[in-house]
């Protein structure tokens, strides 16, 4: 009986040590939002000239970041004057060269009509005029068919120049269209308006540390600002990268507690682990695997996107070897 109650206190033993509490931090966000990233330009680097206050609840379709736009603008302009301008000479290209062919097609008619005039007299028999008058007769002749070869061969190139010409000056024009248009298109993405209802909430400068904020550059690709949707609230966490082979999620107990409301807990349910790690350089060198986690039921209490969050874990150890204890 003794053996039985000891074997039964030592597996209990073994089960409570083989469970673990893992603690991570993360914070409230929608699963419905619009993140606004600096957008693309001719240079490393843009300046946000003016953004939503963060914490204000703005409308879809509001404005709420406007970059730099001077340099676009300029070039813009600078491409739309020279876009008139290239049209214009396009119209002088085209009067011209039809000008060129209609001449070259005048001196290949006169040509033809030459040599037909001058094979009438050539072609005279011999002895109704002199030898020297139809030798003069016959050089005219071969003189007009030399200057019709002249005269096609040059009314052939005209045309050729004016297919040139007009179909060069036409590519300059497309060009010149695709540019302005590309100009539009980053024109457009410098005032950036919200596809969501929600909050605004600004992302952290990822080298001096505090919020970004109006007057300041920001790099290209940089995450600016979030709106959030006030609907469909969940955790967003990271597990370390040297956690993420111990931590077993499935069959996992959750529980969450916001710093808002101290001594509540919220039973939640794990959506989505990441498959990839990114560095969370203002933490440490360190990889982190993202987690986002959702409430197993409606909070009743009101949440807001960015609220800090502790998420308690309670699974098994994966692996005992080499392992940290989380409790």
């Amino acid at each position: 009986m003794r053996k039985i109650l000891f074997c039964i206190a030592l597996m209990t033993c073994l089960s409570l040590q083989a469970k673990s509490t893992h603690h991570l931090t993360g914070i409230i966000e929608s699963a419905e939002s619009h993140l606004v990233m600096a957008p693309k330009t001719r240079n490393w680097q843009v300046q946000i000239q003016w953004m939503a206050e963060e914490g204000t609840i703005v409308q879809k379709g509001d404005l709420v970041t406007v970059f730099d736009s001077g340099g676009i603008q300029t070039e813009l302009e600078q491409n739309e004057e020279q876009l008139v301008m290239e049209r214009l000479e396009l119209e002088q290209i085209e009067m011209r060269v039809v000008q060129a062919v209609v001449e070259a097609k005048g001196r290949l008619d006169l040509a033809k009509i030459m040599v037909n005039k001058t094979k009438v007299n050539a072609n005279i028999p011999d002895g109704e005029i002199s030898d020297y008058e139809k030798g003069k007769h016959v050089i005219a002749y071969e003189k007009a068919l030399v200057e019709k070869i002249k005269a096609a061969e040059n009314h052939k190139r005209k045309i050729e120049e004016q297919k040139v010409s007009i179909e060069k000056q036409k590519i300059q024009i497309i060009k010149l269209e695709e540019r302005i248009t590309y100009n539009q298109s980053q024109l457009a993405k410098m005032s950036v308006r919200s596809k969501v209802t929600g909050p605004v909430s600004h992302m952290m400068h990822p080298h001096l540390g505090g919020k970004i904020s109006s007057g300041i550059n920001v790099r290209v690709g940089w995450k600016i600002l979030t709106v959030q949707a006030q609907s469909g609230y969940q955790v967003k966490s990271w597990i370390h990268e040297l956690d993420a082979s111990r931590i077993a999620l499935d069959g996992a107990d959750i529980f969450l507690l916001l710093d808002a409301y101290p001594g509540k807990k919220y039973k939640g349910k794990v959506i989505s682990l990441s498959s990839q790690s990114e560095q969370k350089t203002e933490w440490s060198n360190s990889a982190y695997y993202a987690v986002k986690i959702g409430f197993s039921e409606p909070p009743k209490d009101p949440i807001f996107p960015g609220m800090s969050v502790r998420v308690d874990i309670h699974s098994q150890e994966q692996s005992l070897v080499g392992g940290v204890d989380h409790d």
